[in-house]
């Protein structure tokens, strides 16, 4: 049987849904997102498998290979063996640009993802042409990308500014004390950005009013998305885990373990990815209904 999203949406409207309600009716989201939208599903795995990939062959290789350079060559003979040193650092720096490049891709259709499914849960119209008109006018593709742009640009100012922090921190601390430090203000920065993602990619605003918002929904409601976040990470892990255990004792070809490994990664972390968005939409629309409802 079809999830109802009209009565979805009226039930989320008139009170606050446990965890299991999130998990259950994001599950059935979830599976009608995957019919609606097989290649922007595919896309992401593609992606994500590829992301393993590169990190178990190519990258791992060129850190091993740049390791035992540098552990051969001492001070002194470094400025003999200059252009091999040259070469590695080139090649392990184009490994890295290109997996920033992978990384904004999957957090780019990520977004997507998240955009789209919020459009799914709140299209009024039961008609399906209806439908898909309005959710053809709701979904802007350049204005998605101007605001990842946007996003993008705000994460590499907060990683500046904590690497500088921890530059500056090095010079009076341990390494302990500065990565506790850096820790603990990871922690106040994710605690106070649960809702920043659902209100900025799914409401019409800028980056400060979304910020702000998120501050206001997220008091006395930061469990409440996190529980089933925290849930979904947990069951993701241990599917994982069992997958490469399994594939483990069948395979004892190193390569091919590590192709099979990164083809069943890929899946799990698309799945994972998918119904964690869809989860935190669930969260943040019934939270903001309800404090709306609270307003009238």
């Amino acid at each position: 049987m079809d999830l109802d999203l009209h009565n979805l949406r009226n039930n989320m409207r008139s009170r606050y849904f446990s965890m299991w309600e999130y998990l259950n009716n994001g599950f059935e989201i979830f599976k009608i997102f995957v019919k609606k939208y097989p290649l922007l599903i595919f896309s992401h795995f593609v992606f994500s498998t590829i992301m393993v990939l590169f990190i178990t062959f190519p990258f791992t290789e060129q850190v091993i290979k740049m390791y035992e350079f540098t552990k051969k060559v001492n001070n002194e003979k470094m400025q003999e063996n200059m252009n091999e040193y040259t070469s590695l650092l080139s090649s392990l720096f184009s490994m890295l640009l290109l997996y920033v490049l992978i990384s904004l891709i999957i957090q780019f259709i990520a977004v997507i993802i998240r955009k789209k499914a919020g459009l799914e849960i709140e299209a009024e119209e039961k008609v399906e042409k209806e439908e898909e008109k309005i959710k053809k006018g709701n979904f802007k593709f350049g204005e998605i990308i101007l605001k990842f742009i946007k996003m993008m640009a705000v994460y590499l100012i907060i990683g500046l500014a904590l690497m500088m922090l921890i530059a500056i921190f090095s010079l009076v601390l341990d390494s302990s004390s500065v990565l506790f430090i850096i820790f603990v203000i990871y922690l106040v920065l994710f605690f106070n950005v649960l809702y920043f993602q659902q209100v900025y990619y799914l409401r019409d605003v800028n980056l400060a009013e979304a910020f702000k918002y998120n501050l206001y929904l997220s008091k006395g409601k930061r469990l409440r998305i996190l529980l089933p976040v925290i849930t979904i990470a947990l069951i993701a892990f241990f599917i994982n885990y069992a997958l490469g255990h399994f594939v483990g004792i069948v395979i004892e070809n190193l390569q091919m373990l590590g192709i099979v490994t990164s083809v069943t990664g890929g899946i799990v972390k698309t799945f994972s990815t998918l119904y964690t968005i869809i989860s935190e939409n669930l969260v943040y629309f019934n939270v903001e209904y309800m404090d709306l409802k609270k307003l009238k």
